[in-house]
């Protein structure tokens, strides 16, 4: 058969076929593109800095990435404690448990709330046993490696007592951060792969395309540009953003679940404090939509409800006593702040350590 005798639709449809595989090569050649200039912005593999061998950390930090320095006065674990030592038997011990809202937590006086807590509740309390507070907060750590610092350093310093301070980038699984020859905490790339649920169909099939979660999220930027949605500044933070999901706390709550069920095996009750963010002390935000800026203190108590585990929330003291004027920035309170903190800490321990001194 001569090709002039070749039938016309014929002809069509292999041009059409050809067209649609051209237009998918092309189409496949710009994501592709598209995701390593996405990876390439955002320093994510292969593009990460060269990371951080830091000399001090021992076999024991390996899911920890980093501890501070023992330097500066900070104690041999790099804590802004004084070293801890063996306890004894007329000691009660609290160790506070979290990330640099207990470590930042210099108050007004010049000390820190976890040292004018020990000072008050043993001016207190009537008891025959001394009460000693340990501050184990590490900034930039999620409950992740909270857990694990519990589990590698906090059961040795025998508590009695473990309140977890959190803050609401404590969400993010594994880490937040990650250490670099250019910073102890850096970002880490992985924390903006959570634009949609990646444990469900079809996200799961983009978990990791850096590309589609930056999509996703211009998507919603649009949204708020065309005024379909309120503006909220936690909302583009990429530490904060995943708070508000609700698929951003399943790997919470396990982790709450399970130090709670590795401190009840050994007799070691569980306390949740929970810290706001500027924006949820803000009348600006609160007076939108008060429920969605509250979210997350919502799913926390629900969390802490379900097992049984007692919470203090500060947003309504820090909110009464003086809202955004209480923070040194975005997220960490000064030293007026920090009053309130160790006055509401004091009220609530002094009222329900008794229960936990007659045990």
């Amino acid at each position: 058969m001569s090709v002039s005798n070749i039938p016309e639709e014929i002809t069509t449809s292999k041009k059409i076929v050809f067209a649609s595989i051209l237009l998918l090569i092309s189409s496949l050649i710009c994501v592709f593109i598209g995701e390593g200039v996405t990876r390439l912005r955002l320093a994510a593999w292969p593009f990460q800095p060269e990371p951080n061998e830091i000399s001090y950390l021992t076999d024991k930090d390996i899911n920890l990435l980093w501890r501070y320095s023992p330097q500066d006065g900070r104690n041999s674990l790099g804590l802004r404690n004084r070293e801890i030592v063996p306890k004894e038997e007329n000691v009660f011990r609290i160790m506070f448990l979290g990330d640099s809202l207990i470590w930042s937590s210099d108050t007004s006086s010049g000390k820190l709330y976890t040292e004018v807590v020990e000072e008050n509740l043993n001016n207190i309390l009537e008891t025959d046993k001394s009460i000693e507070v340990v501050n184990a907060g590490t900034p930039g750590y999620t409950t992740y490696q909270e857990l694990e610092f519990l589990n590698v350093y906090g059961l040795d310093m025998q508590p009695d007592l473990v309140v977890l301070g959190f803050v609401f980038n404590d969400v993010y699984y594994k880490y937040l951060h990650r250490p670099t020859k250019e910073k102890l905490t850096a970002p880490e790339p992985e924390a903006f792969l959570h634009r949609f649920n990646t444990e469900t169909f079809p996200g799961i099939l983009f978990r990791k395309c850096y590309l589609a979660h930056e999509v996703t999220y211009a998507f919603q930027k649009i949204s708020y540009k065309l005024g379909r949605s309120p503006y909220y500044t936690f909302d583009h933070r990429y530490d904060f953003y995943l708070a508000w999901k609700n698929y951003g706390w399943t790997d919470a709550e396990k982790l709450i679940r399970k130090m709670q069920l590795q401190l009840s095996d050994r007799d070691i009750p569980l306390m949740i404090v929970i810290f706001p963010i500027s924006d949820q002390v803000n009348d600006k935000y609160l007076n939108l939509d008060k429920d969605y800026v509250l979210y997350p203190q919502s799913r926390i108590k629900e969390i802490s409800e379900k097992y049984n585990i007692p919470y203090m929330d500060l947003t309504k003291a820090l909110d009464q006593g003086g809202g955004g004027t209480l923070f040194s920035d975005y997220i960490h309170l000064n030293g007026k702040g920090n009053d309130i903190v160790a006055t509401e800490l004091t009220q609530y321990l002094s009222d329900n350590l008794p229960l936990y001194l007659k045990k």
